[in-house]
């Protein structure tokens, strides 16, 4: 079982992100003492003032105690401030530093790592978990090292003014640590309850949100409504429950606090009225003024390690992400200009080691200019192989080659200048029309950008439209009609002009007009360069050069529209049923 890091450990792997901002952390680190030890001489003024002057009814040179007292709480406030200020500043740079971190990391994983995780688990610790660990740079870690300052320097200073009252006030000491052990260790526990039932809600509410369509049509809003309701009630459960062991933590320093200054006053009073025990009026009053200062980052303790252990149960989510490596393998061979040769032999392969073979014992030949349909029943391998060819998942089983390399070999950079794709699911965002063929790549110009939509078919649309390609899309392209989306994507593939394309059809309904149009633009794609047309279409395979016939992972027939539907076989079944593939 992986041993769970202690807080510590995730404290000190944040040094990577904030050492740029040393330079605040320095004056943090001086400029925090400072506060404290200014902080700590105040009680011995009073007990000056006291001593010296009011019980003995001297008044000359108090003005200049009290003018003294004042000052000090003024620096001490300033120092403090500061202090606060700046380590607010490496906090919050510091965390624009790990966002980024975890969306790189994110973004270099292979398909494996997203099909295990939603995107709202993703977006929860790119989000809250790392604003929780903003919590522990400027607010639960100083507050700590604050805390431990003010009290150790408390000590030191009562222990200097009289052992006997310290050890009378310390005498709860040996509880108070217990205490706050136990509870430090179930706020850590519930807080890392808080963060996965955090995560549950975040990813509920996205995947709703994005299929609100197929909710609303199938009359599940109030199965949703519930559901998400039962994951509300189980975050907010395990908030009542951390912060209900916060708020003991709390009440027992504050309980504990009233008992050490009466056990301390009690004490002190029988004492004054001893003169050699040394211990006066203003002595007492320090000590209580001291007391109040040690017991009160003692009470503020329990919401700083509140807030620490929420944080470090934040952090350990993050590096936990941060350590989860499914990234494709990077290969070291530069594919220069493809020619488009792809060669499968015997490749098998599986999406997880505890599922079975998608792929089994592929062998197959695609010649660069070929174009190549791949048809086959639902999940009989077809989209599996396109995903191969694009390197989008690793660990398959034999050898699959483009113009003579190893695929594993080939830098994914230089594999995807060469290879493009079309994909079933046109996935658009949010920006222009212009924006959305080109992806926001400043490499490519506005003019290939108008001559790939004129090639899409896309002109006489972008015509009608008075803002043209600036015309903005919604998300996902709400407002697209389906038709409209797949020639959007077909021209964000022209654009690239790949020499080798993959093509994976869409199978939505669309108008015979539309049809045609898509038909023009296909073939402008399929000009002059390799293609694998993962197919949905009849009209599509028939202009094939050759298909290929996939059935349970296998291929199990080969050949050209004409030649496949008189042998008889898979295919022409496929055919009759309506091409429903």
């Amino acid at each position: 079982m992986k041993r769970k890091p202690s807080d510590f450990e995730l404290l000190s792997r944040l040094w990577p992100f904030v050492k740029a901002e040393r330079r605040w952390l320095w004056a943090v680190a001086v400029l925090t003492p400072i506060g404290v030890a200014l902080g700590l001489w105040q009680p011995l003024l009073l007990r000056s003032a006291i001593d010296e002057h009011i019980a003995v009814n001297r008044f000359d040179g108090l003005g200049t105690v009290a003018a003294s007292y004042v000052a000090l709480i003024a620096l001490s406030f300033s120092a403090r401030a500061l202090a606060q200020y700046g380590l607010s500043l490496v906090g919050l740079k510091g965390l624009t530093r790990l966002r980024t971190a975890i969306f790189e990391h994110v973004t270099s994983q292979g398909q494996r790592f997203f099909d295990k995780r939603t995107t709202g688990a993703l977006m929860t610790r790119t989000t809250n978990d790392v604003e929780a660990v903003y919590e522990s740079l400027a607010m639960g870690a100083v507050g700590l090292v604050t805390d431990a300052l003010t009290i150790v320097g408390t000590l030191i200073a009562m222990l200097l003014l009289d052992w006997k009252l310290t050890l009378v006030a310390c005498s709860v000491a040996p509880f108070i640590i217990g205490v706050v052990e136990i509870f430090r260790r179930q706020i850590r526990k519930w807080s890392v309850v808080i963060r996965a039932s955090l995560s549950k809600v975040n990813g509920f509410f996205a995947e709703r949100i994005h299929g609100m369509t197929v909710v609303q049509l199938y009359g599940a809003e109030q199965k949703t409504r519930d559901a998400f309701q039962a994951l509300g009630f189980e975050y907010a459960d395990a908030y009542r429950r951390s912060n209900w062991w916060d708020a003991g933590l709390y009440a027992i320093m504050d309980g504990m606090s009233a008992f050490a200054i009466g056990a301390m006053l009690y004490y002190g009073a029988g004492q004054t009225l001893s003169p050699e025990s040394g211990v006066t009026l203003g002595l007492l009053v320090a000590f209580v003024d001291y007391l109040g200062k040690a017991f009160v980052p003692i009470r503020e303790f329990s919401g700083n390690v509140a807030t620490l252990q929420r944080s470090t149960a934040a952090l350990d989510r993050v590096f936990d992400l941060l350590d989860t490596h499914e990234a494709i393998t990077p290969g070291h061979v530069v594919l220069e200009s493809a020619k488009g040769d792809v060669r499968f032999n015997k490749v098998s392969f599986r999406y997880s080691e505890d599922r079975p073979d998608v792929l089994k014992e592929i062998d197959l030949q695609i010649n660069a200019g070929e174009v190549v349909a791949i048809v086959g029943a639902t999940g009989s391998g077809k989209t599996t192989i396109g995903k191969l060819i694009l390197r989008m998942y690793d660990g398959y089983r034999g050898s699959l080659t483009i113009d003579g390399h190893e695929l594993r070999l080939v830098s994914l950079d230089s594999l995807r200048r060469q290879v493009t794709v079309v994909h079933q699911d046109s996935f658009l965002f949010d920006g222009t029309l212009a924006e959305n063929i080109g992806l926001f790549s400043p490499e490519i110009s506005r003019a290939q950008i108008e001559q790939a939509a004129t090639s899409a078919q896309l002109d006489a649309f972008v015509a009608s439209l008075p803002d043209g390609l600036d015309h903005r899309v919604t998300e996902r392209g709400a407002n697209l009609s389906a038709g409209q989306r797949q020639l959007l994507s077909i021209a964000r593939a022209i654009v690239r002009d790949a020499p080798f394309v993959v093509l994976d059809e869409a199978t939505a309904n669309v108008d015979s007009e539309t049809e045609k149009a898509i038909d023009a633009a296909v073939s402008e794609l399929f000009a002059h360069k390799t293609v694998v047309v993962i197919a949905h279409r009849l009209s599509t395979v028939t202009r094939a050069d050759r298909i290929v016939v996939l059935h349970q992972g296998r291929i199990v027939e080969q050949g050209r529209h004409d030649e496949l539907v008189a042998k008889g076989g898979r295919y022409k079944l496929l055919v009759e049923t309506g091409f429903s593939i």
